[in-house]
């Protein structure tokens, strides 16, 4: 009996340990998708900004990378409004 209670204590546990990590691993993919993207869209903008004489760059920089990764397309559009607001 307690070997049987042992066993499904440990299937259990390993089944919750396989759920854990993956759920993590696909939290830090997440994370790095929406920081490359993020990236992009900012380099992006800024070429858009010179292409039209607007003196207006958002940084390009790992705090700015960590609000896009953390945030996504939102992080971008805050870091975008900031950078608006901070032209008037």
């Amino acid at each position: 009996m307690e070997q049987t209670e042992w066993m499904i204590g440990l299937v259990t546990s390993f089944v919750v340990l396989v759920a854990v990590l993956k759920s993590r691993a696909n939290m830090v993919f997440r994370f790095l998708v929406q920081a490359v993207l993020g990236g992009i869209l900012i380099y992006g903008m800024n070429q858009f900004f010179l292409s039209q004489n607007i003196v207006s760059i958002i940084a390009l920089n790992p705090l700015t990378i960590l609000t896009c990764g953390f945030l996504g397309i939102p992080g971008f559009l805050l870091l975008l409004g900031v950078q608006i607001l901070s032209m008037i």
